[in-house]
């Protein structure tokens, strides 16, 4: 066999560059250009195609390297199959603590719906997101923490559907959000029943947030009520004067257990407590919002909080794609979960005076 001109050569390389197309598997299964479509997208319409024509049409699409063009499905079936991720910076935020859980949940119900993710941080300058929101890229998003302006405005503008996880609004959007007045007074009524009247409350210093009112309202209003007449002190540093007060006060007023707003701070709290030589829960007993890694393996252990984050995420995608589906028709929703309290090494009974 001769060799290959020059232009023959040039002519053989981009002939096998060139990406096969929809016609390709047509004409090579013997099949309509609008069979292989509804097959290979998986359409209402493939019910209707005899299995043995369906494996035939996916075995030679895939022996021939043809992929669904997702441009082309795009504009024939109006989605994107993109769902926006929106979440204040930094990025860890999403891919730890209780954001782990929620987004294991978001991605397991989007995953089994044929959907993807676009991680969108909203960071200070709109400019820099909000292009993203109204260049019609996705069919819908999922808000994490709270929807803070203009973001309302530009979700309004591009009438995109929104649901909301870990957020509470009076705005029009699906919600769900956890019981965290409800957790407070879970894991205050289990400090009590130690025998414990002084029990503080370590808040740090939070964003606004709907978790903040409700887990210190929780605390305040059963700390009110119980017979003693209501020890309350809320901390709104990061635990250092906490730590005074347990090391250097009186044993009659001091606090003998808190409450803390996070496991982040709860675990930071452990650290200056035992650098300061006191002691959980002989000296401290500490409770915590949040049974995410690490909680159970510090030391000692903590009793946490425990939000319900993967139902909660896999609500929210839930309620995003009853919106999609309805084209926004779906009557918003607002879920709140309850919490469970798991109780570990870091609760025991009231220190004896001394």
């Amino acid at each position: 066999m001769p060799p290959l001109t020059a232009s023959e050569g040039r002519l053989s390389i981009i002939g096998s560059m060139t990406r096969p197309t929809i016609m390709d598997v047509a004409r090579k299964c013997g099949v309509s250009k609008t069979t292989v479509s509804v097959i290979l997208n998986d359409s209402p319409a493939s019910s209707r195609v005899p299995k043995e024509t369906q494996d035939r049409v996916r075995a030679t699409a895939e022996s021939l390297g043809y992929r669904p063009n997702w441009r082309a499905r795009a504009l024939a079936s109006r989605r994107t199959h993109m769902i926006g991720v929106l979440y204040a910076p930094p990025m860890p935020l999403i891919v730890r603590g209780n954001y782990e859980g929620i987004m294991a949940g978001i991605n397991e119900v989007l995953s089994a719906n044929k959907y993807h993710m676009l991680y969108v941080p909203l960071g200070e300058r709109t400019d820099e997101w909000s292009q993203i929101l109204l260049d019609q890229r996705m069919d819908g998003c999922l808000v994490l923490s709270r929807v803070r302006e203009p973001l309302h405005q530009i979700l309004e503008q591009r009438k995109l559907l929104a649901s909301l996880v870990n957020a509470d609004t009076d705005l029009p959007y699906p919600h769900v959000l956890a019981d965290d007045y409800g957790g407070a007074t879970m894991a205050v009524e289990h400090l009590l029943s130690l025998g414990h009247q002084r029990v503080a409350f370590l808040l740090g210093k939070q964003p606004p947030h709907y978790s903040v009112t409700q887990r210190q309202g929780g605390y305040e209003d059963v700390m009110r009520k119980q017979s003693s007449g209501g020890f309350v002190k809320v901390y709104a540093d990061d635990g250092d004067q906490l730590v005074r007060d347990v090391k250097q006060m009186s044993p009659n007023e001091r606090p003998t257990a808190v409450l803390v707003y996070t496991h982040f701070l709860a675990i930071k709290l452990l650290q200056k407590l035992w650098e300061a030589g006191l002691r959980v829960p002989q000296d401290l007993s500490v409770v915590t919002f949040g049974n995410a890694y690490p909680v159970e393996d510090v030391i000692p252990p903590l009793t946490a909080v425990a939000l319900p984050t993967e139902q909660m995420g896999r609500n929210a995608a839930e309620m995003l794609l009853e919106q999609i589906e309805t084209s926004g028709a779906a009557e918003p929703k607002r879920e709140v979960m309850k919490e469970t309290l798991v109780v570990r090494r870091s609760t025991g009974p009231v220190p004896s005076r001394g």
